[in-house]
């Protein structure tokens, strides 16, 4: 019983603790990927700079694959975020980076039409840096909230893994020492038969005793 106990509770562990490493893959994909939206908002708006400067559109392929890339990065940490903190962050994110990308875009038609005085007002007026500074923000505490997440994962699962240590300890201490006992009262019960055998054998042979006495 104490065996199948503890075979018990290793497969549940065992299921618990490929659970808890599939939760952790998952998070620390979630801070990866928070982590490559934000490369990638970069690189769209370092496109965007380069083509200001220079009008030559050689510039705008970062900017074309970072736009392309966004929309996915977003879809995949919406349909994988189950934190309530971190789906405030990113819910609070996800319209800032559809404006970020209006606003570059909008920048980078003014520029195509030459209208070079507006594209530097614009610029000016620092609006997309706010924007940018806003998503850094969300997307940060967004990856905090993950990163603290995952130390909180880690720590449960060594304390499940401590759980499973001490039971297995425990069920094979009893196991032995029940092991011990059993074998202690077979002897026990083996060595009262013997006796029992030894104590009739005496009788029977003092029976024949006597017998041989009174015939003599």
């Amino acid at each position: 019983l104490l065996v199948s106990i503890a075979v018990a509770i290793s497969l549940l562990s065992f299921i618990q603790s490929e659970e808890s490493a599939k939760v952790r893959r998952r998070t620390n994909d979630q801070i990866v990927t928070a982590a490559e939206l934000l490369s990638t908002l970069k690189d769209a708006e370092t496109g965007q700079r380069g083509y200001l400067l220079t009008g030559n559109d050689t510039f705008l392929q970062p900017y074309l694959a970072a736009r392309e890339r966004v929309s996915g990065l977003l879809e995949e940490l919406r349909g994988s975020t189950s934190n309530n903190a971190a789906r405030k962050n990113l819910d609070a994110a996800t319209p800032l980076v559809n404006e970020k990308l209006k606003e570059l875009a909008a920048i980078i038609e003014l520029r195509r039409n030459r209208d070079i005085g507006v594209v530097i007002a614009r610029v000016n007026a620092g609006y997309g840096k706010q924007l940018m500074d806003a998503i850094r923000v969300e997307l940060g505490a967004y990856i905090e909230t993950e990163r603290a997440e995952l130390v909180q994962q880690r720590i449960d699962n060594k304390s499940r893994l401590r759980y499973l240590f001490a039971a297995i300890v425990v069920t094979s201490v009893l196991t032995l020492l029940l092991s011990i006992a059993g074998g202690f009262f077979i002897y026990r019960d083996a060595q009262q038969h013997v006796d029992k055998l030894m104590f009739s054998e005496t009788q029977h042979l003092l029976k024949i005793q006597q017998e041989t006495n009174r015939q003599l």
